[in-house]
This record gives structure tokens, sequence and C-alpha cells, in this order.
């Protein structure tokens, strides 16, 4: 009996030295490097950066802002924080990005409330309010605190460039008399005094924006863009494209502008077009003109691009070479991106979560 209990010990001494030095000498040594091939590896000793990972900017972190979902984001006067609308109840907020701290401006509830143009120099905003009839626009002073209900029959409005003047899209009333109802452009006071017509047009339903000093751009149902003088000169922009979406520079002298290459297919292409010298040029960027954001150097442009169908990564493109920089990976689908004016920030609204976020794009 002893002598078999001895063998026992032997025989199992002997099993464990020789599968020691099997796997040893296989390289399976419980090393940094060694691969268990599951999920266990994730919890391992850090591994040396390659050559081909992307490095991202240490200092490019999202962080939460807004503590609501939002709409219609503008930078603070001061351009220390970001002003932005609770979406649905039209209560204003700020963000100060020196202290991090997000404050109510005006809690007051404006009924049936669904976005604001701000003006770009002023606290002034144009509001759009849902009405059955037509959906309806009023002037907003903040500093101030004066109100203006605009003609129940303007469609669409903006601010000129320098904030001093307005221009909106006025459609005849549904009790005329006219066969074939007009609609009018007019130039006036920001608050919609002393108002100038500057054209006609029997073209329905017309979004009206103020991209450059002298021209007004305006585009139809039909997604064509047109641009037109102050004097009344009309010129067609863009032809008639699937699912156009443009987002202009800050200096009105290029257009990103994007539609569907497939109309069978949720599939968009982004392109750049030069005003001065009419050329137009694809990106090569699969995205929508709303996800992108201008620099002010009139070059870079900042592009929320699908990394799957519920991912967006963040990319800084130089528009003049073509090249691409990634800058976040926010984890998350974006609806809008907003560049501050100083540049420090780039904002982004949440699609999953209709919340305004921010990351910080400076070294």
């Amino acid at each position: 009996m002893r002598r078999s209990s001895v063998f026992l010990v032997i025989a199992l001494a002997l099993t464990a030295f020789l599968a020691g030095y099997i796997m040893i000498d296989r390289g399976l040594s419980p090393t940094p490097q060694s691969k268990t091939g599951t999920i266990l590896d994730k919890f391992g000793s850090p591994q040396p950066a390659t050559t081909n990972e992307v490095q991202l900017p240490e200092e490019a972190k999202i962080f939460p802002i807004s503590s609501v979902k939002v709409t219609s984001i503008s930078t603070t006067a001061d351009r220390k924080g970001v002003t932005y609308f609770e979406k649905n109840t039209g209560k204003l907020f700020e963000f100060n990005f020196e202290d991090n701290e997000e404050r109510v401006v005006s809690e007051i509830i404006l009924p049936n409330f669904l976005s604001s143009a701000w003006s770009p120099v002023k606290r002034e905003a144009l509001s759009l309010f849902y009405s059955p009839s037509g959906n309806r626009i009023k002037y907003y002073s903040y500093d101030t605190g004066k109100i203006t209900d605009l003609d129940k029959n303007i469609r669409s409005a903006a601010f000129s460039p320098d904030g001093s003047l307005m221009v909106y899209y006025l459609t005849e009333s549904k009790n005329t008399e006219s066969p074939n109802p007009v609609g009018k452009v007019y130039l006036s006071q920001t608050d919609g005094a002393y108002p100038k017509k500057i054209l006609d047009t029997r073209i329905l339903d017309l979004e009206i924006s103020w991209p450059i000093k002298d021209k007004i751009s305006f585009s139809t149902p039909s997604a064509e863009v047109f641009l037109l003088t102050e004097a009344g000169g009309l010129t067609k922009l863009l032809e008639s494209k699937p699912g156009l979406d443009t987002k202009w520079s800050k200096t009105g002298s290029k257009l990103l502008f994007s539609y569907f290459t497939d109309p069978g297919r949720p599939s968009t292409s982004l392109w750049l077009k030069d005003i001065e010298s009419g050329l137009e040029r694809d990106l090569g960027i699969s995205t929508t003109a709303s996800k992108c954001a201008w620099s002010i150097d009139n070059t870079a442009v900042f592009c929320a691009i699908p990394k799957t169908p519920s991912v967006d990564e963040i990319y800084k493109i130089n528009t003049d070479t073509g090249s691409q920089e990634l800058l976040a990976e926010p984890n998350m689908p974006i609806a809008s991106l907003l560049l501050t004016s100083l540049e420090n920030h780039l904002l982004l609204i949440s699609a999953a979560d209709e919340k305004l976020y921010g990351i910080n794009i400076l070294p």
C-alpha cells in the first residue's frame, strides 16, 4: 500500500513537470503578451500602441452641457458660453464654459414653440410657433424685452449677416380673390418695421436664409437653391436634388451641400460649391451638410460621419486638400454640429436623447 502511494505521488509530479515544460516551450507562458482568446483579454496588461492606431487628441473628451432636450443653439454675446432653448417648451438656458454651469435664463413656457433663428450679433430671435392655419413667427429681444407678432402670412424669415435687417417671405392670405396667389419677399427692420418689397414670386413655401451681405438665399420645395440680391436680381445656384441639405460657410463664399446619390437608398454624398467660380466638387464623404460646421478660416469643416448606423465619428476636414483628421468618437448618433465663436469647443446635439454635448478641440 505504501509503495503504491509513493508511485502515485511520483507520477503526479512528473505529469505536472511535463505540462509546464510543454507550455513554456510552446510560448504559452502567462506573459503580458499572451492571449486567451476570450473576453478576459480586455482586462489584461496594457499593450503598446501600434503605428496603425489612430491617436485621438487627449483634450477631445465629450462632456454633457444640457440637462434638457434642446433646439436653436447660439454662442452667447460674450463668447464665453452657449444659449439654447428647451425643445417644445421654449424655456431659455445658458451654459458657461468657464464654470461649466447650466443656468435658466427664462422659465417662461412658450406654447406651441417649435424653434428659433438667432441674430448673429444681438440677443434677438425670430421664433417659430405651430398654428393649425399655418405656423406663426414672433420677434423677441432678450435685451429690451420687446415681443412683436409678425404678419400671420409670413412663412419664413432670417436676419442679415450683420444683424441689422430681416428678410422674410410672405404669402397672400388664403382669402385672396387671386386665382394664383403670389408670394412676396421683403426687407425690414429686425422687428418687421419699415418693410420694402424686393421680389414677387409664384413659387410657394420658400425657405429663406441670408448668408452673404449683398445676397439672400432661398430654397424651393423641389430642392432648388436661388440667390437674390437686395435689388431683386435672381440667379439659380443649385439644380433640384433629392434630399438636398445645405450649410453656408461663415463668409458665404462657399456652400456645403448633400443629397441622395441613389434615391432608392439612404446614402448621401457631401459636396462643396465655390460661389464665385461656380465650381462643384465631391468631397468623397457620406454624411449630410447639417451634420457639419464651418470654421472661421473658410477652409476647414467639422463633420459627423457614420461609423455604424447608430454611431458617428467626428472629423476635421480640409476642403482644399481633402485631408481628414479624426477628432472624437462620441459613441452616439449626432443630429447636428456647431462650432463656438472662439473655435475652442465643438457643440453637438445627440440624435439619441436630443441633449447638447461639447468637445474641447483646443490643445
